[in-house]
Order: C-alpha cells, then sequence, then structure tokens
C-alpha cells in the first residue's frame, strides 16, 4: 500500500524514471502507467476494476478513498492479487 500511495511502484512510469524500462507507457494502453491509470482507465485490469468497485459500494473510485480510507483496504489488496501486476 505504501508504494501505491507513494507512487514507488512497480509501474511504467516509475520503472522508466528509475531507468528499469525504457518506456513509461502502459503496454495494454499506451498511455503512461501511473497509480491512476492502474487503478481506475486500464483497460487490462476492467474485470479486477469491476469487483473493487461492486466491493467499495457508494465510495467513490478515488485514489484519496482507495488509498486512503482503511475502509478500502481489503478491497485493494484483492483488486492487487487480481491483477497480478506484481
Amino acid at each position: 500500500l505504501t508504494q501505491l500511495r507513494t507512487a514507488h511502484v512497480g509501474l511504467n512510469a516509475y520503472l522508466a524514471r528509475a531507468r528499469a524500462v525504457s518506456s513509461p507507457l502502459c503496454a495494454s494502453c499506451q498511455v503512461p502507467e501511473t497509480v491512476d491509470h492502474y487503478l481506475r482507465t486500464c483497460r487490462r485490469f476492467n474485470a479486477p476494476r469491476h469487483e473493487l468497485r461492486r466491493s467499495l459500494g457508494k465510495k467513490p473510485l478515488t485514489l484519496k478513498h482507495v488509498l486512503g480510507d482503511p475502509k478500502c483496504r481489503s478491497a485493494l489488496l484483492q483488486f492487487v492479487e487480481a491483477t497480478d501486476r506484481f
């Protein structure tokens, strides 16, 4: 969670800054693979995101809520596990 909150996580936007990968772009969407993109818009993770939205109920899918609200922690961790991105 800390890595997602600080954006120091194994997504291409960060890895490109660290020169671990050559491009900051998402392989699926060709936009910078940021935490926001990973959690909210990447089409590769539509199915896990649908489950995340369902688990959040009426809470909005914003970085503030998902990363900051302790009540969202379990749903977020399930999403991360389901995406198998890390």
